[in-house]
């Protein structure tokens, strides 16, 4: 019973540590494309300037998606890639679904409340968090290959 309870407290610790460390960046740093987004927002404050920067901001995280994902594969070995280009290419089926998923929410959205030009703002920011979250994954990812760099 006790090496059984000593196993599953070892197997929770290495699996929060490895969830802690592929997530620290998302948690302790401001990322540049956040600040950049914010500043759009401060001098952009009619509904279409804020769609405007809330595209632009997809727009960088996409583009910072591809770099980091770039990153990332030049440190791995042949299977591990093999493994990082399935779970990516599974990422960007979920992606267009949750896409299509949120076109389809916030047109409800529009249509029950008779109109709102602010529902495609947030309909856009919503596609941009979304490709932000897989950045901030993989760049905790890119980190564990140089923890000291990522304090």
């Amino acid at each position: 019973m006790l090496n059984r309870f000593k196993k599953s407290s070892l197997l929770a610790l290495v699996a929060g540590l490895s969830l802690a460390s592929s997530f620290t960046y998302a948690v302790e740093k401001s990322h540049p494309i956040d600040a950049k987004t914010d500043a759009c927002l401060e001098k952009n404050d009619s509904t279409a300037g804020m769609i405007e920067c809330s595209v632009q901001a997809e727009q960088l995280w996409d583009a910072e998606l591809n770099r980091v994902y770039k990153a990332l594969r030049s440190k791995l070995n042949a299977n591990a890639k093999k493994q990082l280009k399935d779970a990516q290419l599974q990422w960007l089926k979920y992606r267009n679904a949750e896409f299509e998923a949120i076109k389809g929410i916030y047109k409800g959205i529009y249509d029950a409340m008779g109109g709102g030009t602010m529902w495609g703002m947030i309909a856009v920011g919503a596609r941009a968090e979304i490709v932000k979250k897989r950045v901030l994954v993989l760049t905790g990812y890119l980190a564990d290959f140089n923890p000291e760099s990522a304090n």
